[in-house]
């Protein structure tokens, strides 16, 4: 019998979990366990076995990859749309891709526009942009969004 701290309530300390004496689970037999599921954490294997049938159509890596990254749904619903987009009665598609850099400059432009909105001036935005954002502006850009009317 055992006190605990300032505590009157006693307590007979027997063993805890495997320990426990009354419980008379077997020693031994220790390995991995029958119901053993995928975790989705290797590279190699995806979870929806429906990406190897995209492999099996000989897709491309790059297109496996996408699906792999938005899901196999999501991929076959954007890979439906591109391939509507043209009357064209062959197999091959040429979608033109824009650059991601112009989503990146976008956001930028947008994130200056706020700054602007806050009253600083074009020098601290651009200070402010080259510290948060890593990138070079000029302050005659950041003028020109200046001049730009306010949404």
């Amino acid at each position: 019998m055992t006190q605990q701290g300032n505590s009157k309530l006693e307590t007979t300390l027997e063993g805890v979990g495997a320990r426990h004496k009354e419980t008379g689970i077997e020693l031994g037999g220790v390995g991995y366990q029958d119901n053993y599921t995928n975790s989705g954490f290797s590279k190699n294997e995806p979870i929806d076995p429906r990406f190897a049938e995209l492999r099996g159509i000989g897709l491309a890596r790059e297109w496996i990859d996408i699906a792999e990254a938005i899901g196999f749904d999501a991929f076959l619903l954007v890979w439906e749309r591109l391939d509507s987009f043209t009357s064209e009665k062959t197999e091959k598609r040429h979608v033109f891709v824009p650059g991601f850099r112009r989503w990146l400059r976008f956001q930028r432009n947008r994130v200056i526009l706020s700054l602007r909105g806050e009253g600083m001036s074009p020098v601290n935005i651009q200070a402010k942009i080259r510290q948060d954002l890593g990138e070079e502006v000029s302050v005659s850009h950041i003028s020109r969004l200046y001049r730009a009317p306010k949404d």
